[in-house]
């Protein structure tokens, strides 16, 4: 395959059994979740597997099993391609995997960063919630936040997923008077807190306190910052781009704009499901988008 990328999803993914299938079928699979129960000295595989759905929704595990589960798919398929990918990209959490499947980190040192990562936001993310925007121009869905907000209730457009979907954050108060405000099919998230808004500002410090303990080498290939959706080419601009997450947007409709508009023809979700490909293909029909799980099953079956 040619003129592809890489792309892992986050939130979304997690579910009680989430990995078991790829570890039991793909051996390099096998040896990522094993290596992470000895790093962590956490019993990880058997909350992935066994939950209950109580300890795997708990911030810390959420965050380690969707890395995981992510990262043992990529390591079932790299090598199952001939060259390079043009860029590599995550939505949220997933941009750790981004950043690990560039070369910039050690497995260890990216398990530890996203080990830390949920650590401080179980600790420090405020009472809030968010929220997907159906159906309404991120324009408007921006526009009525910005609304809600000069009234004192806190809200912001935070993911701008595809051109149907934008993803609001804020608190209870904020999201509750946005659907008053904005006339759209709203679905509340099944997440613990305002993520990617301002009010993860604490969070943010004291993650970039921790992160700076890090050695990130040279990327191997661009990645795409969620905060900016432009390419990543140094190890010193991925580490900015990390040290602004949390408290930032997701600019997913951007960042797949950009690949379409710098050769990519294919991108490839390594995930056990698929959650970014239909919004590839609301934002560039162009594209093909595939999960890298049918990619192998195809080739077992020839």
């Amino acid at each position: 395959m040619k003129n592809y990328a890489f792309v892992f999803p986050g939130q979304g993914i997690q579910r009680v059994g989430m990995g078991r299938e790829i570890y039991e079928k793909y051996p390099p699979a096998r040896d990522v979740l094993d290596k992470a129960g000895e790093i962590l000295g956490l019993p990880i595989k058997k909350i992935m597997f066994e939950g209950p759905a109580e300890e795997l929704s708990k911030i810390y595990n959420t965050q380690i099993a969707i890395f995981l589960s992510n990262i043992m798919v990529y390591s079932a398929v790299k090598d199952a391609f001939e060259g390079d990918p043009l860029f590599v990209a995550g939505h949220s959490l997933g941009e750790y995997c981004a950043v690990y499947s560039a070369g910039c980190l050690s497995f260890r040192d990216a398990l530890k960063i996203v080990e830390t990562r949920g650590r401080i936001m179980d600790e420090f993310t405020p009472v809030g919630s968010m929220a997907a925007v159906l159906g309404a121009d991120s324009g408007e869905v921006k526009s009525a936040a910005e609304k809600i907000a000069a009234s004192g209730k806190f809200v912001e457009a935070v993911n701008f997923n595809s051109r149907k979907q934008t993803v609001i954050a804020g608190t209870p108060e904020g999201i509750s008077e946005f659907k008053n405000i904005l006339k759209a099919r709203i679905i509340p998230l099944r997440v613990k807190g305002p993520f990617h808004s301002s009010l993860m500002k604490i969070a943010q410090e004291k993650f970039n306190e921790a992160i700076s303990g890090f050695y990130f080498g040279e990327p191997e290939v661009p990645v795409i910052s969620n905060s900016t959706g432009k390419p990543s080419r140094s190890s010193a601009e991925i580490l900015k781009g990390l040290r602004e997450q949390i408290k930032s947007p997701v600019l997913w409709v951007d960042t797949v704009e950009f690949m379409k508009a710098n050769g990519v023809e294919n991108i490839v979700e390594c995930a056990e499901k698929s959650i970014l490909s239909a919004m590839v293909k609301d934002i560039a029909p162009e594209i093909s988008a595939i999960n890298a799980l049918s990619l192998l099953a195809g080739s077992e079956k020839n």
